[in-house]
């Protein structure tokens, strides 16, 4: 409490100011105020980002819930506290099971009217998603059978896994079956391997609170009962059949009736007692030393047939390609032969080419010659017949002078080897008949 003096509000911040009579008023700084028998009282400030939301508790009770991202100051006269709590993130693998108040009912208990909790509404929040639940909700809480702290992953504890945000995508979980035993009273441990997957939850909200533990229990229930009709030699062959969800027909119904599917099992091996475990293995490693030593005499003999036919492939790949080098060679041979006789051929054609070129040529050149000859006879035919024309000619300008022919043409040929005489047997007279008779002599010809 203050007599008489002055206090600083900062900026960004709230103070509420108590008076005697118990009132208050509240103040957002910045401010400067005068106190005068009065209390100051900084209020605290809450926030929340986007992953939280703020929690208001009132006094009367009720509470408000402010999603961030957020800031509020607590009321001195309403509220009681704040909290900041964490949203929840849901994946898209995870859905979220919440249950809120409905409308409340009325009931007269002894005459008096009463009121009960009401109704209660279940709904499922899928992923993803950023959960903030109203004031009137809350959220399921799982807590089934699960490892425990340092254990195995095949040992189960009631209530070891708890959690809330509930997976819905397909999951697996070991189990091993302990102390089987067979008709022969054989005792064994058989491994498991379940597959499951998650189809109705309202189904399974309805019909469980351990849908592990009823796996557990199931499929250790037809193990018992696969294994109690058999011996163990029968059980070591059969083996292959806790492989098929046939054999686990309480698992799938009781997994069918709780909401879940199985969708495979998977048999890992068994173990027996030690001195039965020793038997086995014993006779394990026999029947393994056998199979290696049956594996390498088949791997032996594959060996030998690999070589034999290898032998047999190359001796046939050998005899083929020497028949491709005799065919080869024949080929060769052949267009030897053919290119000899083409180039024969060409020869010959050459030879007979040159033979009519030089027949072409010879006729040719007598073809000339005799054209030449005949050239030279016309021009000595021509000269001749020019001879004879000037000749006839001198002789008839001779003639015309008055110059004996006859005795001219004796004096160009004094000796003649023959004389052929013309007697055309009649004589004229006068002047017609001297130079006909002058002419006919003038023919004696030089022969």
């Amino acid at each position: 409490m203050v007599t008489y003096g002055h206090k600083t509000v900062r900026e960004g911040e709230r103070a509420c100011i108590w008076s005697r009579d118990g009132s208050v008023r509240v103040v957002d700084g910045p401010k400067r105020v005068t106190l005068c028998f009065q209390r100051l009282e900084l209020l605290h400030r809450h926030f929340a980002s986007n992953t939280q939301y703020l929690e208001v508790i009132r006094k009367d009770g009720t509470v408000d819930i402010v999603e961030g991202p957020c800031a509020q100051y607590i009321d001195p006269v309403r509220d009681e506290t704040i909290y900041v709590r964490e949203a929840r993130m849901i994946d898209a693998s995870e859905a979220l099971v919440v249950y809120r108040h409905g409308e409340q009912t009325t009931r007269k208990v002894g005459g008096n009217p009463s009121q009960n909790g009401g109704s209660v509404e279940r709904r499922l929040v899928m992923g993803p998603a950023r959960f903030i639940p109203r004031a009137d909700e809350w959220i399921h809480h799982f807590e089934w059978s699960g490892m425990p702290a340092g254990g195995s992953k095949t040992t189960y504890q009631p209530k070891a896994l708890k959690f809330t945000n509930l997976r819905v995508i397909p999951a697996s979980a070991y189990h091993n079956v302990n102390e089987v035993r067979t008709n022969d009273d054989t005792l064994i441990t058989v491994k498991l391997m379940l597959f499951f997957e998650l189809d109705n939850i309202e189904k399974m909200l309805d019909a469980t609170n351990d849908p592990i533990g009823d796996f557990i229990n199931a499929a250790s229930a037809d193990v018992i009962a696969f294994c109690a009709t058999l011996n163990y030699e029968t059980f070591l062959n059969e083996t292959h059949k806790l492989n098929e969800l046939t054999t686990f027909a309480q698992l799938c119904a009781r997994a069918t009736h709780i909401g879940y599917r199985i969708t495979k099992v998977v048999f890992r091996g068994f173990q027996a007692g030690e001195k039965l475990q020793a038997m086995h293995d014993g006779a394990i490693q026999e029947r393994t030393r056998l199979r290696l030593l049956e594996q390498t005499e088949e791997q032996a003999q594959r060996q030998a047939d690999m070589k034999l036919a290898s032998e047999t492939r190359r001796a046939a790949q050998q005899a083929e390609l020497e028949t491709g080098q005799a065919e080869q060679k024949a080929q060769l041979s052949m267009v030897s032969m053919r290119n000899r006789l083409a180039e024969k051929k060409l020869a010959d054609d050459a030879d007979a080419e040159r033979q009519a070129a030089a027949r072409e040529a010879a006729l040719a050149d007598m073809r000339a010659k005799a054209e030449a000859e005949h050239g030279v006879e016309q021009r000595r035919f021509e000269l001749e017949k020019a001879r004879n024309a000037e000749t006839v000619s001198v002789m008839r300008q001779m003639k015309d002078l008055g110059v004996d022919l006859t005795k001219v043409l004796v004096s160009q040929h004094e000796q003649p080897d023959k004389v052929i005489k013309l007697d055309t047997g009649s004589a004229g007279s006068g002047a017609d008949s001297e130079p006909t008779k002058s002419m006919m002599n003038a023919l004696r010809l030089h022969i």
